[in-house]
């Protein structure tokens, strides 16, 4: 078999090709600290390397998403606990406010207080969190969830929804939580009602319907859960009916501006311009929201009449006061509770994951990380191995048929 002087070039040039390139995988392995560089060198390793990196990820990602609720229920049960020390304060005014001797006057100051508390509390409820989103509204975090309505009361924007977010596998956590469960859907120490007026009334500026209050318990009781519509008949004169039926329970009352209107034991005032087809509603509730309960307080010491009967109905509007306040308290102390068991939840999670992270990284490093004494040892074989492919290509590549000569 004939060998050919370039055959002889060319295998001693891959054999020094060969081992260089090996070299160069050992030195990158010992640069990069990892011992599997591409799928060829180990497949299934590489499969599984590929897996743990992902489960990583998650698990970072897992970690990220717990900061962010975890942050958020911080906030909230902050913010919880001023809206209860506010409530707090109003009860105690509220509970001054009975005293007897106290003159309208007096009354007047308490509920000038009462109404900067009251604008404290709806600042407080409307509170946003670190990325703007509002923490009481809901699904609806863009929105305000407690505005003001034509009347000047307070109503919920929002709605019932709750974020939530996925901190493990097969948990998730309720970042935020509806303002309407926690302000507003709260049991009533007495049947009580609200007011609104119909959004499409025709006066311009809109009309406006107090507030109110219960001026006969018993009256009102017997009435109870039927609902009033008040609808102005021209601008002089308005009708009462019953909203279920469409009785009349008062037809063709003269209107004056800001006069108490007392019907089935409450008292309402309309205050404005209504038209002709204005409507107003009195509807019963089983439910009042804090900031509703604050301005029937109000309402009942700004209107707070000396007489026998008006110190009675006073007396109810504080009693119920006091005990809707003591509702509205109870409902906050249950949130700070679900959001405290949702943060020890958070916290155990949290642990579980940072010990799934610290197991897989020992997998990990196993399954990647060079051996740095075995590589340095494999790098000074090769480099002894290319030194003698050197010198054996040097040897071969000078023979000559001509030194045999």
């Amino acid at each position: 078999m004939r060998i050919s002087t370039q055959q002889l070039f060319n295998r001693g040039l891959e054999s020094i090709q060969d081992v260089t390139a090996q070299q160069q995988k050992t030195q990158l392995q010992l640069s990069t600290g990892k011992k599997v560089l591409t799928p060829a060198d180990d497949p299934v390793a590489s499969t599984r390397i590929l897996e743990l990196n992902q489960a990583l990820s998650i698990n970072e990602q897992f970690q990220r998403n717990i900061e962010l609720v975890d942050g958020r229920l911080s906030l909230q049960d902050d913010l919880l606990g001023s809206i209860d020390s506010v409530v707090q304060r109003i009860r105690e005014l509220a509970l001054s406010s009975g005293n007897g001797v106290l003159s309208k006057d007096d009354l007047g100051s308490i509920a000038s207080e009462v109404e900067e508390r009251l604008d404290q509390l709806a600042g407080l409820l409307n509170s946003r969190d670190a990325s703007g989103e509002h923490l009481f509204s809901g699904f609806q975090g863009g929105t305000e969830p407690f505005q003001k309505n034509v009347s000047g009361a307070y109503i919920y924007a929002g709605d019932e929804g709750r974020r939530f977010v996925q901190v493990d596998s097969s948990v998730s956590i309720a970042s935020t939580e509806s303002g309407k469960a926690i302000f507003q859907d709260i049991p009533t120490d007495k049947n009580t009602f609200f007011t609104h007026s119909n959004p499409v009334n025709q006066s311009v500026p809109p009309a406006q319907i107090t507030t109110g209050q219960v001026v006969d318990q018993e009256v009102y009781d017997a009435f109870y859960p039927e609902d009033l519509t008040i609808t102005f008949n021209s601008a002089n004169d308005f009708d009462v009916r019953e909203s279920s039926t469409g009785r009349i329970v008062m037809s063709n009352q003269p209107y004056s501006a800001n006069k108490p209107i007392v019907v089935n034991g409450v008292q309402i005032e309309i205050s404005g311009a209504p038209v002709a087809g204005d409507d107003f509603f009195v509807d019963s509730t089983e439910k009042q929201g804090l900031l509703t309960t604050i301005e029937k307080m109000i309402y009942g010491l700004r209107n707070f009449d000396n007489s026998e009967a008006g110190r009675e109905a006073f007396n109810e509007v504080v009693a119920s006061s006091i005990g809707n306040l003591d509702n509205a308290e109870t409902s906050i102390l249950e949130a700070r509770s679900q959001i405290g068991a949702r943060q020890n939840t958070i916290e155990t999670t949290t642990e579980q994951l940072l010990d799934v992270e610290i197991l897989t990284k020992e997998v990990l490093t196993k399954l990647e990380a060079v051996d740095y004494a075995e590589a340095v040892s494999l790098l000074t074989l090769q480099q002894t191995t290319l030194e003698a492919a050197y010198s054996s290509y040097s040897q071969v590549t000078s023979l000559s048929l001509f030194d045999r000569l």
